[in-house]
């Protein structure tokens, strides 16, 4: 069986098997299920089966790594800038209807600046000290494949440090001007 290191890539993972990435979720979604072992949460989907273990669940939450420490093994440097970019344009999406009304919920402006931010770290983790672009070794999906097939510019230390920062940066901006949520 597989092996994430987090609930949450567990899901993210599961739902990029489901959905191509055309609509990766942020959260569980009703066909995903949690069954408890005795080291390990199954997480169950029509896409399939993903373990995750308590303890790499746990280093994650106290290091505070949504997805988990080390490099993902399910998903590759390309599946994470694609899921950025999703999220971004989500992000984007909700921020044009945020007016900071009361009662309005900010929530989805957030969340998706934070999951950019965060699939974008995950992608910098495939970048080897020193490095100025990932190395081939870091893409082994078809999604992740094709991605840096057809831009590998997208893959280079500048872009990637450029676009995490302008993730990190519109989600911090956000913040200030509305106030912490």
């Amino acid at each position: 069986m597989l092996t994430a290191r987090t609930l949450a890539e567990a899901e993210v993972y599961l739902s990029v098997l489901a959905t191509a990435v055309e609509a990766p979720r942020v959260t569980a979604t009703p066909e995903t299920s949690r069954t408890e072992g005795e080291e390990a949460w199954t997480v169950t989907s029509p896409a399939g089966e993903v373990q995750v273990l308590y303890r790499t669940e746990e280093a994650a939450r106290l290091s505070e790594a949504r997805f988990g420490l080390g490099n993902s093994l399910l998903l590759d440097a390309g599946d994470w800038v694609q899921l950025a970019s999703v999220w971004a344009q989500r992000a984007q999406d909700a921020d044009l209807d945020y007016t900071g009304q009361p009662g309005q919920d900010r929530a989805p402006v957030e969340l998706n600046w934070e999951f950019a931010r965060d699939a974008m770290g995950e992608a910098l983790k495939f970048l080897p000290d020193g490095a100025d672009e990932i190395p081939d070794e870091g893409f082994w999906t078809e999604l992740g494949l094709r991605t840096h097939e057809l831009d590998r510019e997208l893959f280079t230390r500048a872009k990637l440090t450029e676009d995490y920062e302008f993730y990190r940066d519109t989600l911090i901006d956000f913040r200030k001007l509305y106030g912490e949520g």
